[in-house]
């Protein structure tokens, strides 16, 4: 393993128009404390303990069988009503639900040992649990419960070369206040989804233990401000032939903080951070610690004017491109290794580049053994760049970055 020849990379950029060392970068953020005293600042819920309602006593059979969507709907609200517990017991069989489940406020399931299954849907996309977007939902904890489908039905469009369940686990819109714990999904459409309802963003959002198998897109999140995630596994479906995200974070999110989880096997990007024009605001405040990105196509996709986005103790397994970076900037990329890249014909390599400021990239390992161009592919406009700490192994002569050819570079720093 050693450091790239800072010869080699002179070398490698003496074609361009604009190019200076003088850039001095922001001072390295301390992602540890700032993750901890942000997560600090997300409200906490306040799950009752002296009422408890169990789900049996309102007809719920958990048979594999019976329609248990009526009993369950009223457990609910009859829980919500009394802000109190409610408790789906344990089963040898799923509960069978046919329709979607209408969370209010002040509603807290606990279903340690309990399965909600919804069969697939071939024409429409359905919810498992959902929230009234007209409503404001506040106060609302869900622990241990599992939700399941089957993937039967062969996928369109995105999901393409998939087999498909049209079935959603949570769609929240509209939602302050909220816990997901000790969850677990399988063979769904999409895992957690959460969007904005008209001008009242989502807010303080606590996920810890989620473990989301064979969906093709985990989790979606637009609209809200404080979302945290922790402990958790987001496994994709692979085969879809356009860009599905293990996560896809979107516009109008801020102050958003992962640690420990893994963003697997997906056709896109395992995590994308990107706006659209659909939305007010790109995605901003973000932080990432000691996370894991496997079989993925792209590890890390950040775009359409994200900024100020802080990754940290990442590792990148099996993907064609670590990290495919357009429009951003304030981006601090620090300690992250890169190995088994796979070759692909539009995404591959370390990093692609392009439209980025105020960036710094630091304390990067890649193995190179399967790449076959420059570690870094620099394109359009570059300004307030470091590159530092680059190492590498069975390099091949590779530099550590190219440049396109109309590529513009201003203060750029190479350590």
């Amino acid at each position: 393993m050693g450091k790239l020849a800072i010869s080699v990379l002179i070398l490698a950029v003496i074609s361009v128009s604009i190019f200076t060392f003088n850039y001095i970068s922001p001072g390295k953020l301390d992602s540890t404390e700032e993750l901890s005293s942000n997560l600090n600042q997300i409200k906490e819920v306040e799950i009752p303990t002296d009422k408890i309602i169990n789900a049996k006593d309102y007809g719920a059979k958990g048979d594999g069988v019976t329609d248990d969507t009526a009993a369950l709907q009223n457990a609910i609200d009859e829980s919500s009503k009394e802000n109190a517990l409610l408790v789906i017991p344990e089963s040898e069989q799923p509960y069978f639900i046919t329709k979607q489940l209408i969370l209010s406020k002040d509603t807290h399931i606990s279903g340690y040992g309990a399965v909600l299954f919804m069969a697939p849907e071939e024409d429409t996309i359905r919810n498992m649990l959902w929230s009234d977007p007209d409503d404001l939902v506040t106060n609302i904890s869900i622990q241990g419960l599992t939700l399941r489908s089957e993937n039967t039905i062969a996928g369109v469009d995105y999901y393409a070369n998939s087999m498909v369940s049209n079935v959603q686990g949570m769609y929240f819109q509209g939602v302050e206040t909220m816990k997901i714990n000790d969850v677990f999904m399988d063979n769904v459409y999409v895992g957690l989804k959460i969007s904005q309802t008209g001008n009242q963003k989502n807010k303080d959002i606590k996920v810890s233990n989620l473990k989301i198998d064979h969906s093709g897109m985990p989790i979606q999140v637009s609209g809200t401000n404080g979302f945290s995630m922790v402990d958790s596994t987001l496994n994709s479906n692979e085969g879809g032939t356009k860009w599905l995200h293990s996560a896809y974070l979107r516009g109008d999110n801020s102050n958003f903080y992962f640690k420990n989880v893994e963003f697997n096997n997906a056709s896109g990007g395992g995590i994308a951070i990107a706006g659209n024009p659909q939305y007010n605001n790109p995605p901003e405040n973000m932080v990432f610690k000691d996370c894991r990105i496997k079989d993925s196509v792209v590890g890390v996709h950040i775009n359409s004017g994200a900024k100020n986005i802080t990754i940290s103790g990442l590792v990148i397994e099996g993907s064609s491109l670590g990290f495919k970076i357009n429009e951003a900037s304030e981006l601090n990329i620090d300690e992250v290794s890169i190995s088994g890249s796979k070759w692909n014909e539009n995404d591959h390599g370390g990093f692609s580049i392009e439209n980025v400021g105020q960036s710094t990239i630091s304390n990067v390992t890649i193995d190179a053994s399967d790449i076959t161009e420059s570690l870094c592919l620099l394109i359009g406009n570059i300004e307030d760049l470091r590159l530092s700490s680059f190492e590498d192994n069975n390099v091949k002569n590779i530099p550590l970055y190219s440049v396109n050819s109309t590529a513009k570079i201003k203060n750029l720093i190479i350590e």
